[in-house]
């Protein structure tokens, strides 16, 4: 499924994000890494993001809190949060921000990608950028 859009990872493990971009890259769709959140944050390809992968747990901020910052910017795209150490708190504050997806790691590619497929589906069907409700998780 080829798309103009760009699907963002952000997560300081190299190995996970460079595992993720690949699995997604060989199936046709422009993926962009990221080792956190203000390498994210201060980067031109914001503007074509499709979506957001982003870890919970990295150095200075947080998945969390980099979903938060880009509400506050008005910044909405769909946002899926992964994590080896989930909790309940964890995953409520994502459903409260809108996450698309939380997911635990290790991640199943195939499943991940049938979320970014979803999310990238309805941007299609809609007009402008897609439907931070992202897909039921």
């Amino acid at each position: 499924m080829a798309q103009a859009m760009t699907i963002c990872i952000v997560d300081d493990d190299d190995d996970v994000r460079e595992s993720i971009s690949s699995f997604l890259r060989s199936v046709g769709l422009r993926v962009a890494g990221f080792a956190n959140a203000e390498m994210f944050l201060s980067s031109a390809t914001i503007a074509d993001a499709a979506c957001l992968i982003t870890d919970l747990h990295m150095p200075g901020m947080t998945g969390l809190g980099l979903h938060r910052e880009l509400l506050r910017r008005g910044i909405r795209m769909p946002v899926i949060v992964m994590t080896a150490y989930s909790t309940p708190e964890a995953r409520a504050e994502a459903d409260h921000l809108g996450a698309a997806g939380f997911v635990e790691k290790p991640v199943d590619p195939e499943l991940l990608l049938q979320d970014v497929e979803a999310i990238l589906r309805r941007a299609t069907a809609g007009a402008g950028r897609p439907d931070p409700s992202g897909p039921a998780s």
